[in-house]
């Protein structure tokens, strides 16, 4: 069982690229009036990238009169080094990958939603763990620094439990169920909706506390569309056709969705070399449960919320300011577009 450990090295790694970024962005010299081609970084293989997957298989971006340079990424970290060192134009993953550079002032901000989903926590049954409180000095398994560790801390401090005194351990994802049912190296495991499945096969319960109070209903910003800022300033309407490419997109997986799954299916195979297989039937049925929520647009408090509990975390050096994370100057656009197509569904 391989446990992952904290290193410095990633944030060391931001910081050489933010230096790099800073001295050679002022020497890099656009001609608007070109064709140009948009570089997007993303993960072939993420069933919460399906807005990006749909458009490029359908035609969209190409239909708004763009020309699009997949850039195949293996994670959000990998996108959010990318940005950072202008190796792409805009990117899609999930905030906690880029709060860090955000933070260090490198200028890439969050311009649109894209998947959603609820964080749930699991435990074996019968092992009087009935309630929150039941978890001082237990081991809870959760991706450090991710959008559940977040979530979960922020629960607990509402709840006024002392997490200091809880252990946290962040074991790889094909070894939690092991580590909860067989080998009981962990009393809980915190998970977003879509990874449940695996581990409720094993025999694992939802904590009923977590069920009763409804924390498995609030929807949590899994990935969000993120943009380089000198790009966005120099290509606002390049930008703006983008969004209504993906404004397409969300419109076919809401009004046939086995077609956008069957598109999204067929793309995550080929990138992943057959490696990685998500039948399209699969996928209807996380959208259809509400395992994964497509969307446009979420309300920003949601991540700002997250990024006041990663700060008080000590995982940000500064707080972060809604200017920080979002360009909000397509938020009237993208609104309406989330209502039209997704109302009160999402």
């Amino acid at each position: 069982m391989k446990i992952i450990k904290k290193s410095g090295l990633f944030v060391g790694i931001i910081v050489l690229l933010i230096g790099g970024y800073f001295i050679f962005s002022g020497l890099l010299e656009e001609n608007d009036s070109s064709p140009i081609t948009i570089r997007v970084g993303y993960n072939t293989e993420s069933v919460t990238n399906a807005s990006i997957i749909v458009a490029y298989e359908k035609g969209y971006f190409q239909a708004h009169g763009l020309t699009l340079q997949m850039v195949p990424l293996k994670s959000g970290r990998e996108v959010m080094l990318a940005l950072a060192a202008n190796q792409v134009d805009l990117g899609i993953g999930s905030f906690t990958n880029f709060m860090t550079a955000m933070a260090k002032g490198v200028p890439i901000r969050i311009i649109a939603a894209s998947a959603a989903s609820p964080s749930f926590v699991l435990i074996r049954p019968g092992e009087n763990l009935d309630n929150l409180t039941n978890f001082y000095g237990k081991n809870i398994l959760v991706n450090a620094s991710g959008i559940n560790d977040l979530f979960f801390r922020s629960v607990m401090g509402k709840e006024n439990i002392d997490v200091s005194k809880i252990n946290f351990v962040d074991i790889e994802r094909a070894y939690q169920a092991t580590a909860l049912m067989d080998k009981k190296a962990v009393d809980a495991v915190v998970v977003s909706k879509q990874d449940t499945e695996q581990l409720l096969e094993s025999g694992v319960v939802v904590l009923p506390e977590w069920d009763r109070k409804g924390y498995d209903q609030e929807f949590l910003p899994r990935n969000s569309i993120v943009v380089n800022a000198e790009f966005l300033d120099q290509h606002e309407g390049e930008t703006a056709a983008f969004l209504e490419a993906l404004i397409d997109a969300h419109r076919l997986i809401h009004d046939n969705a086995p077609e956008a799954a069957k598109l999204l299916s067929d793309h995550i195979k080929k990138g992943s070399g057959g490696a990685v297989s998500r039948a399209a039937e699969e996928i209807v049925s996380q959208w259809d449960n509400r395992e994964v929520l497509n969307m446009i647009w979420q309300d920003p408090d949601v991540t700002m919320n997250l990024a006041k509990k990663a700060k008080e975390m000590g995982m940000l050096e500064r707080e972060l300011s809604i200017q920080d994370v979002y360009d909000l100057r397509f938020e009237n656009r993208l609104m309406v577009a989330q209502e039209e197509i997704y109302g009160s569904e999402n």
